[in-house]
Parts: structure tokens; C-alpha cells; sequence
């Protein structure tokens, strides 16, 4: 694809996706500066991925849920393929939007769907974390060096910016803290039963500097009209030399157990 069929597609797809909504020009710029990274990688880029991209940002923003109800399904579709997007589209789907705060991260719940067909049904969520108001923090995955360009997926196959700082180069130059943080499933509980299911997980850095993350339970989780699940929150700092600061007397490993309500929208076998 190029340059002029990408701004096109992104045209066409905000359109769609923000009728109502007032321009921002800093939104649809930085919209069409990710997306254009990707018109120099391996992978072509469809109108799926631009959806997606805008999905990603608009999320950033924090409007996604106000225009976009698909970022789960999306997520998973970009990694597993089209049959797994519309098995969650036809899932039973709830509007999160919950946070909890804890030190200088934000967690935020998006959305959970119970996938009902297919493989591998259960529930699948989109998490986001981010710093938290006032914070000078610069957030990295737990899997993630201080040492690797910041905001950037070479794994997936994006191409990294010349002269992209490293997390540790970008905090140097903010002043800022490095901390590690995730959020991960930790218990379920459906109709009054723990569920023993499979839980996974994987997260996005994202340019803006939050972190978009999806988690899944899968294997044994019944089908219901609620769900309790509790997350297990945490973060600590990371040295610029990519040292954990987890133990005495430099101990920052903050810890903490999130219970949420789950109730999706029942839809029929028809919907």
C-alpha cells in the first residue's frame, strides 16, 4: 500500500468510526503517523489494521467506548485471524470502563467477552494501563528491557524509528521513574464456583506510554449472566541499569487484589 491508498483508507474509516464527533487534529495526525510505520514493515497493512491502529489511539485518548465497541475483538483477530474476531463479535459482550489506582498507575478494565463458539471459549478482556495523573513515570511490560525503544513492537514485526530512545534514554531525559507494571487474572468465580481454567495474557507498549493489554480464561468456564473475577495488580520501579527494585531497603513492589463485577449482554444464538 502507499502513501496515498493509506491516507485514504484512514479517511474513510475515521469517518465511519468518529461521525459526531468533533476534529482533533493532534488525534488524526498521530493516527496517520503510526500508521504510516507500518506501510515500511513485512506485514501489509489491510483496512483491518487501520481499524485496528484507530482503535489502538482512539483508546489512547480514552474515547474508544464511546465510538468503538470492538477492541477485544479486533486484538485477538490481528493475532489469530478472522474466524476468531467473529466468534467475538458474536460473544456475550460488557462495557467495563472500571479503574483502580495504585501508586502512580492506573488500571483500567475496558471490556470482557465470553466467547461461546470455537475454540477455546471462555472470557477474553482489553486492559489498559497508564501513569496517573500528575505522575512522571515512564511504563514498561514486565517482559521488556529498559534497554529496548520505547513504545515500539519489533517483535511483531514494526519498524523501529532511527533514533528512537531506549526507556531508560527516555526516562534520563523526562527525569522520570521507570516502573514495571501488570495486571493478570487471578481467580474466577461463577455461580458461587472457582473456575480452574487456563489463564493467559500479553501486552502492547504503546506510544503515548501506556501499556494496552489482553487477558483470557479459557478451558472449563461455564457460560453466565455474571462473572467474578479478581485481577492481581502490581508495579515497581526498574533501575536505568534494568534493576528490579523488589526487595529491602529499595523495596517499591506495590501489590493488590482488584475484584470486578462481569456482566455481559446475553445475546441469542441469532445475534
Amino acid at each position: 500500500m502507499n502513501e496515498q491508498e493509506l491516507k485514504e483508507q484512514l479517511q474513510h474509516a475515521t469517518q465511519t468510526r468518529l461521525s459526531g464527533l468533533k476534529p482533533d487534529p493532534w488525534l488524526t495526525q498521530r493516527v496517520c503517523n503510526i500508521a504510516q510505520q507500518h506501510v515500511h514493515t513485512k506485514k501489509k497493512i489491510s483496512l483491518k489494521g487501520v481499524a485496528l491502529i484507530i482503535a489502538l489511539i482512539l483508546g489512547l485518548c480514552g474515547v474508544a467506548y464511546a465510538v468503538y465497541e470492538g477492541l477485544t475483538a479486533d486484538l485477538y483477530g490481528w493475532f489469530y485471524g478472522k474466524d476468531w474476531k467473529k466468534e467475538l463479535q458474536a460473544g456475550d459482550q460488557a462495557i467495563m470502563g472500571q479503574h483502580k489506582q495504585l501508586g502512580d498507575v492506573v488500571y483500567t478494565i475496558e471490556e470482557v467477552i465470553y466467547k461461546k463458539d470455537g475454540d477455546f471459549q471462555g472470557l477474553y478482556s482489553t486492559i489498559r494501563i497508564r501513569p496517573a495523573e500528575g505522575s512522571n513515570v515512564v511504563l514498561i511490560p514486565s517482559d521488556t528491557s529498559v534497554y529496548e525503544p520505547a513504545g515500539c513492537q519489533p517483535h511483531l514485526g514494526q519498524s523501529v524509528p532511527v533514533g528512537a530512545p531506549s526507556y531508560a534514554e527516555l526516562a534520563k531525559e523526562q527525569g522520570a521513574k521507570i516502573f514495571v507494571a501488570r495486571a493478570s487474572a487471578k481467580r474466577l468465580v461463577v455461580n458461587g464456583e472457582e473456575c480452574l481454567g487456563s489463564f493467559g495474557e500479553f501486552w502492547l507498549p504503546q506510544p503515548d506510554g501506556s501499556l494496552l493489554g489482553a487477558m483470557e480464561i479459557n478451558d472449563h468456564v461455564p457460560r453466565a449472566e455474571q462473572y467474578e473475577l479478581t485481577l492481581s495488580l502490581s508495579n515497581w520501579e526498574v533501575t536505568l541499569d534494568d534493576e528490579y527494585l523488589r526487595e529491602e531497603p529499595n523495596n517499591t513492589w506495590l501489590k493488590e487484589e482488584w475484584k470486578v463485577i462481569v456482566q455481559p449482554t446475553i445475546k441469542e444464538e441469532n445475534q
